[in-house]
């Protein structure tokens, strides 16, 4: 007969377990976040290439940058102009020579070139050239050889001369007309009908050679044809 009385199980253990406190548990999780962190961060560093460095060149100021020299040969720029054989632009007067005529006295007209129209330049410039007497054949002057030029200025009234005593000197009327149309022409080549004041040796011309010639003050090339007949050859 088989005994069924039951046998006694195995106890169970009843004895309470301790639960770890939650600090505890925060600072475990901190520690293993923080590891694999680190572990990460080395890990990317290994396999990661490091940023490439570029250096830049030091870059020239103005100052310092060295003039920039055209190779030996090389040809200037045509359009820039070379200052020892660029011209200056010129302008054109007239001075003026005597041409007898038999029963009148005329004067002729010959082009100088000026290097300036400033009035009172362009005036010395022409009577240099008049006082230097014609250079073509067939004309002539009356002005003797030794008058000079002493003063010249071009004012609001008109133009203002100052001769030397020679200008009075030698020859008969007609000679002394010549003269006085040759200097009255040239002084009005810029503007033809402006007055002119003449001067002998800083004194009023009024009367001009020994038959007492009377000149008007200021004297104009209308005043010449009217009081001489003296005219310009077209």
């Amino acid at each position: 007969m088989q005994d069924h009385t039951p046998q006694n199980p195995t106890p169970k253990d009843t004895t309470p377990r301790r639960r770890p406190p939650l600090g505890v548990l925060i600072g475990l999780v901190v520690v293993v976040i923080t590891a694999g962190s680190a572990t990460a961060l080395f890990t990317w560093r290994t396999l990661s290439p490091s940023s490439p460095t570029v250096n830049f060149p030091e870059l020239e100021t103005p100052d310092e940058a060295e003039p920039v020299v055209p190779p030996v040969g090389t040809e200037a720029d045509p359009t820039t102009p070379d200052p020892d054989t660029a011209q200056v632009p010129t302008a054109t007067g007239n001075i003026y020579w005597v041409d007898d005529q038999g029963d009148r006295l005329a004067l002729v007209p010959s082009t100088i070139d000026l290097s300036t129209t400033e009035p009172a330049t362009a005036l010395q410039t022409a009577f240099a050239n008049l006082m230097d007497g014609p250079s073509a054949d067939g004309l002539s002057t009356t002005i003797p050889a030794d008058t000079e030029l002493l003063a010249l200025t071009v004012e609001s009234d008109g133009v203002h001369l100052n001769l030397s005593s020679e200008f009075t000197f030698g020859g008969g009327s007609a000679s002394m007309i010549g003269r006085l149309a040759q200097v009255v022409y040239t002084a009005t080549m810029l503007d033809p009908s402006a007055p002119v004041w003449l001067d002998i040796e800083g004194e009023p011309l009024t009367v001009l050679g020994g038959e007492g010639l009377l000149i008007r003050r200021p004297i104009t090339r209308s005043d010449l044809a009217v009081d001489f007949g003296v005219e310009a050859v077209p």
